[in-house]
């Protein structure tokens, strides 16, 4: 299985339709500061700290976007930092309900959807 990628809607003030590259070793989707700040993504007040995959520990900004795949949509978290593309996390497809599946190299329903509110699940 090659990298997956999948089109989806990000919002918080705004909204945006972007291909995102799926990262199942993510716990945290990932976007960088231009797209934030083009949402209006309210950030917390302060920076967290992130151990990012190959074990170096960065401070970043942390925030809340709205994320739709198709007809389903979440609250999930994403980490604000420059990086070469953004990233879909593992956080974001629990929440969705969605899981990659490796024979095809695309997105399958891992459960029933049902709407997931302010991090309850």
């Amino acid at each position: 299985m090659g990298h997956v990628y999948q089109r989806v809607e990000l919002a918080a003030v705004h909204e945006e339709e972007l291909t995102i590259l799926v990262d199942t070793g993510a716990t945290y989707s990932l976007i960088p500061p231009s797209l934030a700040d083009r949402l209006g993504v309210s950030r917390l007040p302060r920076k967290q700290t992130i151990i990012l995959a190959d074990g170096r520990r960065i401070e970043a900004e942390v925030g809340t976007v709205m994320v739709r795949i198709g007809d389903r949509s979440a609250a999930t978290t994403v980490v604000i930092a420059d990086c070469d593309e953004p990233l879909l996390g593992v956080e974001a497809l629990e929440a969705l309900g969605l899981a990659v599946d490796p024979t095809t190299g695309s997105l399958r329903p891992t459960r029933t959807y049902t709407v997931r509110l302010g991090g309850v699940r």
